[in-house]
């Protein structure tokens, strides 16, 4: 059974200086009555804010100023009174009072200026960052015991916020570079050993905790889960996604960022805020449709679900805020147990770009151009890291710029000894630090074709399923050579480069005769496009990139585990319960609108009828070691309908009659 409650509120309050006492409108039952009226189980609570302010009653200076009595202690017990979990939250990069009052501890850029959110400047509203080199971990540490010491047995776990590093030029951090006989005055050694300093930073603050406790659920929050989150994996009691499709996150970040953290051997929790926009966004309300996708996507995917709000100075909880997720987490409510200690079944894994290097974005956009072409089609399919077993995938995608490493060479050659699987490689994938590619390739690297955009025409992959015509690739691409390769497409030039000189109409101009160098090859285990189409298709969107790719997945599958008339509109999520010997099919249709400048939102839940689906026989059996053609029965649990199937050699295929927003179909055997 799972540990973790399943309808959170991460309650933030940061709150500064206040012209009247703080908390003074708190009443306790009313409290409890509108966090039960909720259903809610678990609130994050705030111990320590952005603002330096610490929230309980204590002799350390940073007690908030118009703080009259032991606040947080109030709120973590009118949690447990009425069964509700009150983890704490403290903030860690972020905290005006000691940056107020010290300086020096703040994080410098090259120039002197300083880091931080918002707008940071000496004058500026915003918060600036500290350094975690500088005395300001000492301080830090002493206030984490001394709220560890304040709860003592009524801590129900650790929340820590704003736990990076950037690669700071203060003296302290110039000193220690120095040490480790690195150049501060090089930006890779700059970075290298901002992340020398996370690493430190999570090994103290958890030595620190578990001195106090062994117990004590520990999470940190760095706004993101990437592969270097392996460092300190074993620091994390569990994984906290957040993820506000409203804010800078967007609605490529959860369903990405998830399919990596389900495997990572921890529970993990979906968060989302109920703001309009983000955090702090005070007086506004997320659609209901988009609170729904976001809470019920977390459940399909086996993670529990957490809505951000931020409480009021005066301590009360906005009853308009309580009634939207309320009416969310009463339908999640009747849901969680479906998905409830199940494991996704997926036969595909996509390689995170973050094992070879971190991106600036929230999403790297070859990762996300991946997961939109396959999740479009509804294939079945992980986010995998060179830790990870590859070897129970049939396809393994290297997406763009997966440079291969001696380590990762030696993965790539125990997937082709142990498993009977291909490869799916774009661009810069499969080539090594000296541009040499793994002779499973059957190419020879030429380098950089200049050409940008060229055209490539596809004869065997256009037979009978895209346009006969060429095809522009709107990218930087490689040259190659085939060295036993078998070669599917086949770049032809424009006529000439656009430039000062000459120019055609708007854009490129028009394909020439001269074929030149191949666009896509295959050799025995290896499928290999010349150029990068994932970050391709998540820049342009252009349909051919995705059918291109979608034809090489369903050759290498060969059959795969699902096929639907679903549009790409929605998401298909297959689960699998061995204990209760059940498969749980998760269908979604929300379909996110870009109506504003600044962000995507949902607005109304448009359904689906008679959704086909086919589920391979054959490979689920191998999945899960069992036989599935004993099924008891289909039911579909929002309509609460049971499903006529038809059952073949090969394949179990069935109509779900209705999904509206969601519907998840349980198949017994």
């Amino acid at each position: 059974m799972s540990k973790l409650p399943y309808r959170q509120i991460h309650l933030d309050f940061h709150t500064p200086a206040l012209p009247f006492t703080l908390g003074r409108h708190f009443e306790k039952k009313k409290f409890q009555k509108i966090l039960k009226s909720a259903r809610i189980n678990s609130v994050t609570l705030t111990g320590r804010c952005h603002h330096g302010h610490i929230y309980y009653d204590t002799k350390l200076q940073a007690k908030h100023p118009q703080l009259a009595n032991d606040f947080l202690m109030m709120e973590v017990d009118a949690c447990h009174e009425v069964g509700i979990k009150a983890p704490i939250y403290l903030t860690v990069g972020w905290d005006a009072f000691s940056a107020d009052r010290h300086p020096e501890w703040l994080e410098r850029k090259p120039d002197g200026s300083l880091y931080g959110f918002d707008d940071y400047g000496q004058l500026s509203p915003g918060w600036k960052t500290l350094c975690f080199n500088t005395p300001y971990l000492d301080y830090l540490k002493y206030q984490i015991v001394d709220t560890m010491k304040h709860f003592g047995s009524k801590l129900d776990g650790l929340f820590f916020d704003i736990v990076w590093q950037d690669p700071c030029s203060c003296n302290y951090c110039i000193e220690k570079m120095l040490n480790l006989n690195l150049d501060p005055t090089n930006e890779k050694d700059r970075i290298l050993f901002s992340k020398i300093t996370e690493q430190f930073l999570k090994d103290e603050i958890s030595q620190t905790v578990r001195y106090e406790t062994k117990a004590c659920p520990v999470f940190f929050n760095e706004g993101n889960i990437l592969p270097s989150i392996r460092k300190n994996l074993s620091e994390y009691s569990h994984l906290e996604i957040e993820s506000l499709p409203s804010g800078e996150w967007g609605y490529q970040h959860f369903p990405t960022t998830v399919r990596y953290a389900k495997n990572l051997g921890k529970e993990y929790v979906g968060m989302t805020g109920k703001f309009h926009k983000v955090w702090a966004d005070f007086g506004s309300y997320k659609n209901k449709a988009a609170l729904e996708y976001e809470t019920f996507l977390a459940l399909a995917h086996g993670a529990k679900c957490s809505i951000g709000d931020q409480m009021y100075p005066d301590g009360t909880l906005q009853l308009a805020t309580y009634e939207l997720i309320g009416s969310v987490y009463r339908q999640v409510e009747k849901l969680e147990k479906y998905n409830d200690g199940s494991r996704a079944l997926t036969e595909i894994a996509i390689v995170h770009p973050g094992i070879v290097a971190d991106s600036e974005l929230k999403v790297d956009l070859s990762l996300a151009g991946a997961v939109n072409m396959l999740n479009e089609k509804h294939y079945q399919f992980d986010i995998v890291d060179q830790w990870m077993d590859w070897t129970k995938y049939k396809l393994i995608i290297l997406p763009d710029k997966i440079i291969l490493s001696e380590g990762l060479k030696r993965k790539i050659q125990e997937y082709f000894e142990k498993a009977d699987g291909k490869i799916l490689a774009t661009y810069k994938s499969g080539l090594d630090a000296e541009n040499r590619f793994l002779p499973e390739w059957g190419i020879n690297y030429i380098g950089k074709n200049s050409f940008v955009p060229t055209y490539g025409k596809y004869p065997r992959l256009f037979e009978n399923h895209l346009p006969h015509g060429e095809l522009v690739l709107h990218g930087e691409g490689l040259l190659v050579s085939p060295q036993g390769a078998q070669v599917l497409g086949d770049e032809y030039r424009p006529l000439f480069q656009r430039n000062y000189q000459h120019y055609y109409s708007h854009f490129q101009a028009p394909v020439s005769e001269n074929k030149e160098n191949p666009v896509a090859t295959s050799s025995d285990r290896v499928y290999y496009f010349s150029h990068p189409l994932f970050e391709m298709y998540k820049r342009q969107g252009v349909l051919q990139y995705k059918q291109v790719i979608n034809l090489i997945v369903d050759e290498a599958l060969r059959q795969p585990v699902l096929k639907t008339n679903m549009p790409s509109s929605g998401d298909i999520i297959l689960n699998h319960n061995e204990e209760r010997g059940e498969l749980i099919l998760n269908l979604l249709h929300y379909i996110p609108q870009r109506k504003a400048i600044e962000l995507d939102t949902i607005e109304e839940v448009i359904p689906l009828y008679n959704v086909k689906i086919a589920l391979s026989v054959e490979n689920i059996d191998k999945q899960i070691n069992t036989d599935i053609k004993k099924i008891k029965n289909i039911r579909a649990v929002q309509n609460n309908v049971e499903i006529e199937y038809r059952l073949t050699e090969n394949l179990l295929e069935f109509v779900v009659p209705e999904v509206k927003g969601y519907e998840i179909v349980t198949i017994k055997y």
